[in-house]
């Protein structure tokens, strides 16, 4: 895909008015799977921290605000120039000077980082993992391999889940026929060329010689539940969005997720990888499943 495919007006406008409405807001508050993400990165005052496809800038931002020396990766200039925008945003917003945010931003390739060898403690890859090829996806972990230190974490998410598209979304809509029968915008269906399973997931980290644990979380019903599905520029998400915030949907989806069905319901794929000869302290790999 060329970078204008992730240019400033796609950024934003897919966004249905969340990264304008964040900005307007001094950058105070993360949308909930970035939010999360961060979290599980146990980010402290010093840790080196690369976001990989960075995009819009808001976890690197927040993570610089937690003290992280954060270098922002991403191929297209325009998601660097809001990433930039972002952090002066976060800084101002939290009473700091607009460039008290130690975020560095680079363009690259996610298959071949500028970053040198052992120097990461952190690596963040959020929203990327669906855009790329396989061959991509295999050259990218072999970078993530290289640039980690020991004791280093890797943090990844992608969506939709492959397993939740092909078994529970046709089975939500016959208890929800107004849904759309296709979930997926028409440019979805062209910048998704690997969307993942749990299990393709897992496969691809441990090629790339990278000890992992792979789950899932169902945030879909509470995205939905904050926005507005009327917004939306995707006339698909914003029906989807509508109905997924009606109440019922949300215990329903927070049921089934206590369950084993839970990893063929849940929309959102969390790992977290490290390198199997020097994994990091216990405390970091703790995870509170949501």
């Amino acid at each position: 895909m060329p970078p204008g495919w992730y240019g400033e007006a796609m950024l934003s406008t897919f966004a249905a008015g969340e990264y304008e409405a964040f900005l307007a807001a001094g950058g105070l508050k993360l949308r909930l799977r970035l939010a999360r993400s961060l979290d599980l990165a146990r980010v402290s005052p010093g840790i080196r921290l690369v976001d990989i496809g960075c995009g819009r800038g808001e976890l690197a931002a927040h993570a610089a605000l937690r003290g992280a020396r954060v270098t922002a990766l991403d191929f297209s200039l325009d998601a660097l120039a809001m990433t930039r925008r972002t952090a002066q945003v976060v800084a101002v917003g939290h009473g700091l000077a607009p460039d008290a945010l130690a975020v560095a931003t680079v363009a690259a390739e996610a298959s071949n980082l500028p970053i040198a060898s052992g120097s990461a403690d952190r690596v963040m890859i959020l929203d990327v993992v669906e855009h790329l090829r396989n061959w991509q996806l295999g050259a990218m972990l072999e970078e993530v391999r290289r640039i980690l230190a020991p004791g280093g974490l890797v943090v990844m998410h992608t969506l939709p889940n492959a397993w939740a598209l092909a078994l529970a979304y046709p089975a939500l809509r016959l208890l929800a026929p107004d849904l759309p029968a296709e979930p997926r915008s028409d440019y979805e269906r062209v910048v998704h060329v690997n969307e993942q399973s749990p299990r393709s997931m897992r496969g691809a980290l441990r090629r790339a010689g990278l000890r992992s644990r792979v789950w899932v979380e169902e945030w879909t019903t509470r995205q939905a539940a904050l926005a507005d599905g009327r917004l939306y520029p995707d006339p698909l998400r914003g029906k989807g969005y509508v109905v997924l915030r009606r109440p019922l949907f949300g215990r329903l989806a927070g049921r089934i997720m206590k369950t084993p069905l839970g990893p063929i319901v849940g929309n959102d794929i969390f790992a977290l990888a490290w390198l199997d000869s020097a994994p990091p302290p216990r405390d970091v790999l703790g995870i509170r499943r949501r």
